[in-house]
């Protein structure tokens, strides 16, 4: 009888150390999932960093050409309306 009891402790010690196991390899298969999800989006970040750097030098390189331009365009109505002023002044004189 002593030995059917010992028997039995240690089929539920190995019943009980199996499911531990068990639960350990699904804990470290999760982990691992989760591991290489994380990889994945940390890429993912480090190209939208990237896309998001080059579209912020295109937007500093389009606002400095919209200022050049605007620039220009103020000087040439500027020059428009003296040629207007200078016109009327011709038409006066004659």
């Amino acid at each position: 009888m002593n030995f059917d009891l010992k028997d039995a402790a240690n089929r539920k010690i190995t019943v009980i150390f199996g499911v531990l196991l068990f639960l350990s390899l699904v804990n470290i298969v999760s982990l691992a999932a989760r591991h290489k999800h994380i990889k994945a989006l940390t890429v993912k970040i480090s190209q939208q960093a990237l896309i998001i750097e080059e579209k912020n030098k295109q937007l500093e390189a389009d606002k400095v050409q919209y200022t050049s331009l605007a620039a220009r365009l103020h000087k040439e109505v500027k020059k428009v309306g003296d040629l207007e002023t200078e016109l009327k002044k011709y038409r006066r004189s004659k």
